[in-house]
């Protein structure tokens, strides 16, 4: 593929999802950093959102997932998942005489986490549907026993 170079990279099949469905969206990629992610998804429901969807394809797809359970461990949420997949057309051009130009086609894995703080906002019957998790599993704030003794202990 030496003698090739990418002239054009196209979604085919699948574009709905890729699509914006809110302005209360995230979209996950492979190179951001998970708490940058987690902190504008928090922004958000401060701001008065009650829904925010995580979107996310590929490799970026365990990210996502790892982003929702943080989010769900720091509020209670009602979740919902949906798999798709998005077939991905790339179109080679030839960089020397009498080659062919290649297209290439591949599919990739795509989610979408929609999180919800009501239950009103989602479907529960939804075969992707998980309820929020009980009290005892949540860690609401970053409260740190030992810095908070050690602020103590220097005032």
């Amino acid at each position: 593929m030496e003698k090739y170079r990418l002239v054009q990279e196209h979604k085919g099949d699948g574009d709905d999802f890729l699509e914006p469905s809110t302005n209360c969206e995230v979209r996950i990629t492979q190179q951001g950093k998970p708490r940058n992610y987690i902190s504008y998804a928090m922004g958000l429901f401060a701001d008065g959102s009650d829904t925010i969807v995580l979107k996310a394809m590929g490799r970026a797809i365990n990210k996502a997932v790892t982003i929702a359970e943080i989010l769900k461990r720091k509020m209670p949420l009602h979740q919902v998942n949906s798999l798709n997949s998005v077939e991905m057309i790339d179109v080679f051009e030839p960089l020397e005489e009498g080659l062919d130009t290649v297209t290439s086609r591949r599919y990739v894995s795509c989610m979408k986490i929609t999180l919800s703080k009501t239950k009103e906002a989602v479907d529960p019957n939804d075969i992707g549907y998980q309820p929020p998790l009980p009290n005892t599993e949540m860690h609401p704030g970053d409260f740190h026993p030992l810095r908070e003794a050690a602020l103590i202990a220097s005032s």
